[in-house]
């Protein structure tokens, strides 16, 4: 299979790459921004991935990639980017402005790239869709996550409608919810991560490379899965 995984350089989106690059059948295409060297140290190590840089908060750039799907037979995408910090400040602290760069940045670019798969995937009649969401979206999220939270949510519906819709072309479209990880993105203090830890079923925080298991599982999946959340937390939240 042909898979597109966006952002794919660092953090869950490089253990995405990583796991499903395992399978030397598949091609794996992966974006990314600033991580050029990272990017480039994963197509080095793995003969079936390629990489392209993608900057989702250049329309531009955005554009540009989408012409690129046009010959690209992409069977499976995997919505991972997202540009900028999830952990911002207060809500009412928060710039109204926030919210609409992050919609402007996240939501754009996933719903063009989508729609550009979508063209190849009705024609022939099979697709995956897999969206990174966030288990903040079933529970209460942390202070200064509004921005972040809210954008996935969006997206979270968004899935939903597609899943309704092009399931008669055997396109599933479902929902990864992961728990916090430990990666550079949305880092918390010290103080915090011990309590997070300490609030844990399992006193250990989620690591992407169980989360990239997951989402690698669902590759092999029947299409009858489709319109799925499942959320990786530990049953700290469930739906």
């Amino acid at each position: 299979m042909r898979l597109l995984i966006t952002g794919g350089s660092s953090g869950l989106g490089k253990a995405l790459v990583e796991t499903c690059a395992a399978n030397a059948d598949d091609q794996i295409l992966f974006t990314y921004c600033r991580h050029e060297d990272e990017a480039q140290a994963l197509v080095g190590r793995f003969q079936n991935v390629e990489a392209v840089q993608v900057d989702f908060c250049d329309e531009d750039s955005v554009d540009r990639f989408v012409e690129r799907l046009e010959n690209e037979a992409v069977d499976v995408l995997i919505n991972n980017a997202y540009a900028g910090s999830a952990q911002g400040t207060h809500f009412y602290k928060t710039e109204p402005e926030a919210f609409a760069e992050a919609f402007r940045c996240n939501v754009m670019p996933m719903v063009k790239i989508t729609q550009a798969c979508v063209k190849g995937m009705r024609k022939r009649k099979f697709g995956k869709i897999i969206n990174i969401i966030t288990s903040y979206v079933i529970d209460v999220p942390p202070t200064g996550f509004s921005v972040y939270t809210a954008t996935k949510a969006y997206i979270r519906q968004l899935s939903k409608s597609i899943s309704k819709e092009l399931g008669r072309f055997h396109i599933t479209s479902n929902c990864i919810l992961p728990d916090y990880m430990l990666t550079d993105f949305g880092k918390v203090e010290d103080f915090q991560l011990e309590q997070m830890k300490e609030a844990h079923p399992l006193k250990e925080l989620l690591k992407p490379q169980e989360v990239a298991e997951v989402v690698c599982q669902l590759l092999k999946v029947s299409q009858q899965l489709n319109g799925a959340e499942i959320p990786i937390n530990a049953a700290q939240h469930i739906l």
